[in-house]
């Protein structure tokens, strides 16, 4: 110990403290904004998981004339100039190096592929399986096919004889195959035949082009989920178009890649688009996503760079890409996130300082008569800065050591980019380390002439407090107007605690003056001397006193955010489904008896069945949508519910004479049918209604999503012969037997005819189980926990800092006959009254910080929602830590007590 004491000057106790400050600056210095980067990998590697292959392409598009155009443009050749295949091969090659250099990789070389589609065209004569329904083909080309398709039938095409021409068309022999769903529907086989035809050849008019299609082989795709089948739907099985009053069947067939001249000498004249699709490896991402959105959005905003003779083939092509609008979603999201943890990181940081500087503050003041002797021998104030320096870099930098190497461990294989990885570690070193020189070098520095005496002594203080007050006030305005723009604007939620640190040590000097006078009059001393010495240091105090409020208010911060959250995602689930449960069938209905069998599922407190139907108002311009229901059991189910508007079954009860029905109605729907009574027409069935509005809902669990709608009651159908069965039921109740409903389901109505089921919970769960705000949740527990301990750390300083004082005190008092009781009960007057004050900061900061940080966080970035996400104040965050640090800190004066017990007075008063 003594040589510990002799290279460090703080002793095994000193040097441990900060040996712990500096290696939690450091742990949370380095372990932050790893987590951070970490939940941002998780999430954006989720989100593009949720990406279909066909966005995750990049899509380099033109068209055959756009082609060919500028290709005689750029030779000056005027004949039709087709695109040879090696040309296409070499296209891919050159786009998949150019779009190669970014953080977005693409997939091998083989995965890329080149495309042309001419679009459908008529069959000349169906086949009889389509029950003479019309259909329509498109002549698919693909190259290359090899990894795409397996063959499972007949042979792939060979190379197509040359077209066969009169003086009206042109015939062509084109060999494709077929997958085995187009097979089915068109009745192929190998060496089938179909023919389409209609093409207009605009280089010789009038004369039509004939297109036989010869099938050699049936195929089935190798990757189906690929670009190479998802590109074109059709291409993998046919579908019936009814739009525009008619069926038409739509399939695709696939010509050999032989064929690629053919192709487009048949359909280039007419219309014949080009794609060349090159996928992306989204399952290692490498780098950040604005670094990934800032290159694919580069991509597709400039020419690619094409070399050699196809150099301006660049200039008709034009880059796609899925992946624009989800990266730029998740960006905008970071971003969102972001600013939270700004906020978090802004006030650790500060309050991390505060610590350090009030541990440098404690150790300069342990080390002053060594430091005073030194100085009266001739040492400079650099010698004494260097001196106090090298003691704290013993004992800090192992401990900063040891803490970044946890942090790798608990958080491996995530750093942030850039400096952000390494240098707020070193800032928390280096100001652990310089800060006891500092604060010895300033302690021992000479006083300068003239300034012995002060006029006015207390102009300096007030000085500083008002120049720290306008900082603050500036930081919050610019929070507030800009955004957490710079570690200066992010502090602001924090920095409210500087003015209510400044106005509650004035306060708290004033009240216990106050309370000091009026105790002197009575007979007892430990209610004055203990409120005198707490009043006579508040200066003292500021510093414990401004870290602590600096942890309350993070913690309430914290605490205030996650509350919030919480609330936005529950009011989000129930605004995305109505209930804890709804049942929704389709055409056919929900029937009676599964009604009352749903009804009856263990766990259902309120269920509530309901038609929805369109309805056209008489006008025929406008069409809302009517919600049947029962009023009574409906009422009851939205009384239930969350954040929808109530229902008064009284407004839905038609009088006795009553001619109009009576409906609550939406705004948008009250405004389309006025307050008279208007004729609506049903769709489904029902006569005309006569309705009118008795009352204005804005929003009801059957259409969470809103919008023209009307409640009507059943009573108002029930005299139609044969009414519709209902199409939705609402559940609501706290733990609903899902496994009992979904067989009450399959029983009454099984097979297609079962209505899908909707829970709350996965609406839920899908929300708070998300990476962004699992990850952030964990940084805010992890600041609360440093905050906790920098409170903690702050408060045994505070009593380390006033020990050696209030011993003495409490000796002198015992040599004048105090007992012990009333010593700790002294002790405890002194003490208490700065814990109060920093709760009642504390207090006035979680009031304050709803109001002040509103205007600059989007909470609705968790919700996924568009409804706003209220802050309120939360005191339940930083009350359970106030409280233990109380505790603590009674704990802690009982120890010292207790300790103190054994030295005798006398020892205390000669040390």
């Amino acid at each position: 110990m003594s040589v510990l004491r002799r290279v460090t000057g703080l002793g095994s106790a000193g040097s441990l403290a900060l040996a712990v400050l500096a290696g939690g600056g450091v742990l949370a210095a380095t372990a932050g904004p790893r987590q951070a980067q970490a939940t941002g990998a998780r999430a954006l590697q989720q989100t593009m998981n949720g990406v279909t292959p066909l966005d995750k392409t990049i899509v380099a598009g033109s068209s055959w004339g756009r082609v060919n155009a500028t290709m005689e443009s750029a030779t000056g050749n005027m004949a039709d100039q087709n695109l040879a295949l090696a040309d296409a091969g070499d296209v891919s090659t050159q786009l998949h190096r150019d779009f190669s250099t970014g953080p977005l990789r693409l997939t091998p070389p083989s995965t890329d592929w080149f495309g042309m589609n001419p679009g459908l065209y008529n069959v000349v004569t169906p086949p009889p399986s389509l029950k003479g329904l019309p259909a329509k083909l498109e002549v698919s080309y693909r190259y290359p096919v090899a990894g795409h398709l397996r063959l499972v039938a007949g042979s792939m095409p060979d190379t197509a004889p040359p077209p066969t021409s009169n003086s009206s068309q042109e015939v062509y022999d084109v060999q494709v195959v077929v997958t085995r769903q187009t097979a089915r529907t068109f009745a192929l086989r190998p060496g089938s035949h179909l023919t389409i035809g209609g093409l207009l050849v605009i280089t010789m008019p009038g004369r039509l082009t004939t297109v036989r299609l010869d099938v050699t082989g049936i195929v089935e795709p190798a990757d189906p989920g690929s670009s190479f089948w998802t590109a074109d739907p059709l291409l993998a099985a046919p579908a019936l178009d009814r739009v525009g009053g008619g069926a038409t069947w739509e399939g695709a067939v696939i010509a050999d890649p032989g064929e690629s001249d053919m192709v487009q000498r048949i359909f280039g004249p007419a219309f014949l688009l080009f794609q060349w699709e090159l996928p992306t490896d989204t399952t290692r991402l490498h780098g950040q996503a604005q670094g990934l959105y800032n290159q694919v959005n580069q991509l597709t905003n400039r020419t690619p760079a094409l070399t050699g003779p196809l150099a301006p083939l660049a200039n008709a092509l034009s880059v796609s890409s899925g992946l624009v609008q989800p990266l730029a979603a998740f960006v905008q999201t970071s971003n969102d996130v972001n600013v939270l943890l700004w906020i978090v990181y802004a006030g650790l940081a500060v309050a991390g300082a505060v610590t350090l500087l009030l541990a440098a503050r404690m150790i300069a003041a342990r080390r002053s008569a060594e430091l005073t002797v030194r100085r009266a021998r001739g040492a400079s104030l650099w010698q004494l800065f260097w001196l106090a320096t090298r003691g704290a870099a013993v004992a800090c930098v192992p401990a900063a050591a040891l803490a970044w190497a946890v942090a790798v461990l608990l958080v491996p294989g995530a750093a942030p980019p850039g400096p952000a990885a390494w240098w707020p570690g070193i800032a928390a070193l280096a100001f652990a380390a310089a800060g006891p020189g500092l604060a010895a070098a300033w302690q021992h520095r000479l006083p300068r002439r003239g300034n012995a005496r002060r006029r006015w002594p207390w102009l300096p203080r007030v000085v500083f407090e008002v120049t720290a007050c306008a900082a603050a006030i500036g930081g919050i305005t610019v929070f507030r107007t800009q955004g957490a723009t710079g570690l200066y604007a992010s502090a602001a939620p924090v920095l409210v605690a500087i003015p209510a640190v400044i106005v509650a040590l004035r306060l708290y000097a004033l009240l216990l003056r106050g309370l000091a006078r009026a105790s002197a009059r009575g007979r007892g001393v430990i209610g004055f001397l203990g409120l005198t010495r707490a009043a006579q240091a508040p200066v003292t105090l500021a510093l414990p006193a401004m870290t602590l409020v600096l942890a309350l208010t993070l913690a309430a911060f914290t605490g205030m955010v996650r509350a919030a959250v919480v609330r936005g995602e529950t009011a989000a689930s129930w605004q995305a489904t109505g209930a804890d449960v709804v049942v929704a069938s389709g055409q056919l209905g929900i029937s009676p008896s599964a009604v009352r069998a749903i009804a009856a599922v263990p766990g259902v407190r309120h269920a509530a069945s309901a038609l929805i139907v369109p309805l056209t108002i008489s006008d025929g311009m406008q069409v809302v949508t009517a919600i049947v229901v029962d009023p009574a059991s409906y009422a009851a189910l939205v009384a239930s519910t969350e954040g929808f508007s109530g229902v008064r079954p009284a407004l839905l009860t038609q009088t006795r004479g009553q001619g109009a029905i009576p409906v609550l109605a939406s705004p948008q729907a009250a405004a389309y049918l006025g307050r008279t009574g208007s004729t609506i027409f049903a769709q489904e069935g029902l006569p005309a209604l006569r309705v009118q509005v008795s009352g204005e809902l804005r929003s009801t669990p059957a259409l969470p999503a809103g919008g023209a709608f009307i409640v009507l009651p059943m009573s108002a159908i029930r005299g139609v012969s044969g009414p519709p069965p209902v199409n939705l039921m609402l559940l609501t109740g706290p733990s609903i037997d899902m496994t009992r409903l979904n067989a009450a389901v399959q029983a009454t109505m099984p097979g297609a005819d079962a209505p899908a089921i909707t829970t709350r919970s996965l609406a839920l769960q899908g929300l708070t189980q998300a990476p962004l705000q699992q990850g952030t949740f964990l940084l805010f527990t992890l600041a609360i926990a440093y905050a906790a301990a920098l409170a903690l750390a702050v408060m045994l300083l505070e009593l380390t800092l006033g020990a050696a004082d209030r011993d003495l005190t409490t000796a002198r008092l015992a040599a004048m006959g105090l007992t012990e009781g009333q010593r700790v009960r002294l002790v405890a007057v002194e003490v208490i009254p700065s814990i109060a004050a920093a709760a009642v900061a504390a207090a006035a900061c979680a009031i304050a910080l709803p109001w002040l940080v509103a205007p600059a966080i989007d909470l609705s970035v968790f919700t996924h929602s568009a409804a706003p996400v209220p802050l309120r104040p939360d005191f339940a965050s930083f009350t359970l830590l106030l409280a233990v640090l109380f505790a603590i800190t009674i704990i802690a004066l009982a120890y010292g007590m207790r300790s103190g017990r054994g030295r005798g007075v006398a020892v205390t008063m000669r040390t």
